[in-house]
């Protein structure tokens, strides 16, 4: 396992796919492994107890051969040499690679690529030329038909191996209309030690190192634009920035950057059009990503959430109300809950700019103010649940539980610590009923995912109760 350094230098990488940064190392060390690589140790460690060679001999530096056979949740490939698991960044299954050593564990090994002698049929070039040092991207080396079928199998693999569900009730996953320039927010980080050269970019693969760039091929080329020419100012002395990370939104597909011109909002938005309509979003704050598939991803939350025009909707990490805004109008009444100060004020906003009377927001943690009378006290048809990567507390499940709603819809950009929580509810008087997934992290190990579940009224027996880490 990786040092506490080392993995606190890896969570504050840049990840263009994430909604925060970690808090909480544990909670990494958790999803380390998930769930191809769990499997491969686990059969590596039946090796070892089984008396077979561990390969003792091998030390780091060495160079071997092996046949990558699968790719693990989180884009390493994996080989075995000498029926000891190792994982190489950047392969994908069919490839026969000669591996460096780097890390030698005592039931698996890591490596990188010091040559491929077979490529697999499923490569392709990478775009762009900073691929495998830049962190942003894993899989662009992968056929996207290819990445689509692998994110497909890890995603299953979670909810059987992590979420305990025997097939679980998997659709196919819905592609991303745009494959490149589909990013319409970048944060880039800054070196400005040397302002005669400085150097912006994202954190290599380790975390710990920028990478110096000119453009990304995952954002909006409007991103891109304006990255280039703050660039240029800071070489030239015109732009003044001080800063270590500065971030950069897209204008086109009719979002725009705003001013907050004639009101009294004292931090910067911006303006995002989804469906038709304008919301305002913090300019530091969370948004979905993926311009091209945002409204597809309303549009199966709607879908998922089977709503009734006298359902109550509690909209858990709520955000700038983006999911809120949409169901408003087709229920009795949406309750918002965000723990960010300016989007709940964003959310505000955006519910009295289109006149949404039956939708309120609170500011605050979602298990304290699922407490709070103005919820429990209301008969709660629908909780809508998007965290972050790291998932739900268990105490957040706890109160939910309390809550009793009848359907739970649970937005995830993280499988693994979605099937922890939905093995959680689902041990507790819920069903899962279907898995959406939706592609909105193409090239990347990331994969947006909806889940329903519907709760179970039981007369005589539950489900025995799984000791759930969290």
């Amino acid at each position: 396992m990786k040092s506490r350094v080392k993995i606190v230098m890896e969570i504050n990488s840049i990840c263009l796919s994430c909604k925060v940064k970690y808090k909480s190392v544990f909670k990494v060390l958790l999803y380390r492994f998930t769930p191809a690589s769990e499997s491969a140790i686990s059969e590596s460690t039946n090796y070892k107890n089984q008396g077979i060679s561990m390969s003792a001999q091998i030390k780091v530096g060495d160079i071997v051969k092996t046949t990558i056979h699968t790719v693990a949740f989180g884009g390493d490939g994996v080989g075995r040499i000498d029926n000891m698991v190792v994982f190489v960044p950047f392969t994908i299954d069919g490839d026969v690679v000669d591996v460096k050593i780097r890390e030698v564990k005592k039931n698996y090994l890591r490596g990188k690529i010091k040559s491929i002698s077979s490529l697999s049929s499923k490569r392709v070039e990478p775009k762009c030329p900073y691929f495998s040092k830049c962190g942003g991207c894993q899989y662009q080396h992968i056929s996207y038909e290819n990445q689509l079928q692998m994110k497909q199998r890890q995603i299953a693999e979670s909810f059987e191996r992590i979420g305990k569900i025997a097939s679980p009730p998997l659709k196919e996953i819905i592609p991303s209309p745009r494959i490149f320039n589909y990013r319409g927010k970048a944060e880039y980080h800054l070196d400005l030690s040397d302002m005669k050269h400085p150097r912006t970019g994202f954190m290599d693969i380790e975390g710990g190192t920028l990478v110096d760039i000119e453009r990304c091929e995952i954002v909006d080329e409007s991103v891109n634009r304006a990255y280039r020419q703050f660039r240029k100012d800071l070489v030239s002395g015109k732009n003044a920035f001080q800063g270590d990370r500065c971030n950069f939104w897209s204008e086109s597909g009719g979002n725009k950057r705003y001013e907050n011109e004639g009101d009294s909002i004292e931090f910067k938005s911006i303006m995002r059009t989804v469906k038709g309509k304008e919301l305002r979003v913090p300019s530091d704050g969370f948004f979905q990503a993926n311009t091209s598939l945002v409204d597809s991803l309303v549009e199966q939350v709607i879908k998922m959430s089977d709503l009734t025009s006298s359902d109550v909707v509690v909209d858990c990490y709520c955000g700038s109300g983006l999911f809120s805004l949409f169901l408003s109008p087709r229920v009795r009444q949406v309750y918002g809950i965000e723990m960010d100060g300016e989007a709940v004020h964003c959310a505000r906003f955006n519910f009295q700019n289109y006149h949404l009377s039956n939708t309120e927001v609170f500011g605050g943690r979602v298990e304290e103010l699922l407490e709070k009378d103005y919820i429990r006290g209301k008969n709660v048809d629908v909780v809508l649940l998007d965290p972050p990567r790291i998932g739900c507390t268990k105490e957040v499940l706890d109160r939910i539980i309390e809550v009793k709603p009848n359907r739970v819809i649970y937005v995830s950009c993280n499988p693994a610590t979605q099937a922890r929580d939905i093995r959680y509810l689902n041990d507790r008087g819920f069903s899962l009923l279907e898995l959406q997934p939706i592609d909105m992290f193409p090239q990347t190990k990331h994969i947006e995912v909806i889940a329903s579940l519907s709760r179970v009224l039981r007369s005589n027996s539950l489900k025995p109760l799984h000791n759930v880490p969290f």
